[in-house]
């Protein structure tokens, strides 16, 4: 997931025989860069990339410290309204690619930086520019996904496992064989930690599960990046995942599949890690969509979303505008302000 986030920017620099582009990860590098296809990669162990000396280093997350590294960038590999990346481990980088208004907000409003910090880089989230660009062909999708009819695509898209159980631990065969049964195409998107082949204590082999559960009209996306899958569905189904705001961006209704477990602590806190007041979001920001409590009510919402797709068009338009600063265009201001740090011109 987290080389989807920096792909779009890694194709660009890969393209320039000026830059050497070495790729590094928490895990096995070979294990997992073979796992998203890149070919003829520079790999390196992460306990040796942070010892090296590099020019730069850009990372979605906070895993990798490197030493030696002279200008750190942090990309940040979600919109999650947990926060976990408003954090004082921010302050090791020296530019933070802020994705959008709400996390730029939370930075200042926790105190963690002050307004207008010269590290504070309003970028936007480069893997979701292809939602907006044209990018995107509906009719090759599609066909990559062996869909070949008429009939409306809804995308199951829980968040990762976490010990408290998502919706695929609660309810997962119940909602995917309830969906199944509908007039529907199917498409099914797991977070790659609901793999064993990444998170070794999930209970369910949910890719052999898959496979011996699945339905004609189903189709289980096994690759990293979702917004091919978002692109041709017209209803989405999640839980408390960050990509309910990714689909904001092509404004079609969300469902929200409520778990006790996972939010309830949360929905009754006053204040926040902080102190602040409780927002809309930091509840879990499910006003964009329909929130379900079972499947026989998940039925009826998906029913419903799809007769009436405008139906809180103008909340998701918001959430859009909250979320992603320079939809279409995060890539390109990215790459610029990479070569900008860099004191490189720009490749042609």
């Amino acid at each position: 997931m987290n080389f989807i986030i920096f792909k779009p920017i890694a194709d660009r620099l890969l393209a320039d025989d000026r830059i050497d582009v070495w790729f590094t990860a928490n895990h096995s590098p070979k294990k997992l860069y073979g796992a998203v296809g890149l070919q003829n990669a520079r790999l390196i162990r992460h306990e040796l990339a942070e010892l090296k000396k590099f020019d730069m280093s850009i990372c979605p997350g906070y895993f990798f410290k490197p030493k030696r590294t002279a200008i750190k960038v942090e990309i940040f590999h979600s919109v999650s309204i947990e926060n976990y990346a408003v954090s004082p481990k921010a302050l090791r980088f020296d530019k933070l690619f802020i994705i959008g208004p709400y996390l730029y907000d939370k930075f200042i409003s926790t105190g963690t930086l002050p307004e207008n910090d010269t590290r504070l880089v309003k970028i936007g989230m480069p893997k979701v520019d292809c939602l907006v660009d044209g990018s995107l062909d509906a009719s090759t999708i599609r066909k990559e996904l062996g869909i070949d009819n008429d009939l409306p695509t809804v995308l199951y898209a829980p968040t990762r496992s976490v010990t408290s159980g998502t919706s695929l631990e609660h309810a997962g065969e119940e909602i995917i064989k309830t969906i199944s049964a509908m007039n529907v195409n199917f498409i099914i998107k797991l977070h790659d930690r609901n793999y064993r082949m990444w998170r070794k204590k999930t209970q369910t082999d949910w890719r052999h599960r898959l496979d011996e559960i699945k339905t004609p009209n189903m189709r289980v996306v096994k690759g990293y990046d979702i917004c091919p899958a978002f692109w041709i569905s017209d209803l989405l189904i999640s839980d408390v995942s960050s990509v309910t705001y990714e689909f904001c961006l092509l404004d079609r209704p969300v469902v929200f599949y409520h778990i006790d477990q996972m939010i309830g602590a949360v929905e009754n806190k006053e204040r926040d890690r902080w102190g602040n007041e409780i927002s809309d979001l930091v509840a879990w920001g499910r006003d964009c969509g329909q929130v379900v409590n079972n499947v026989q009510e998940l039925k009826d919402a998906i029913e419903y979303g799809l007769a009436h797709p405008g139906e809180k068009s103008d909340i998701r338009k918001e959430f859009a505008q909250k979320f992603f600063y320079n939809p279409g265009q995060a890539t390109e201001k990215a790459v610029e302000k990479i070569y900008e740090l860099l004191e490189l011109e720009p490749a042609l």
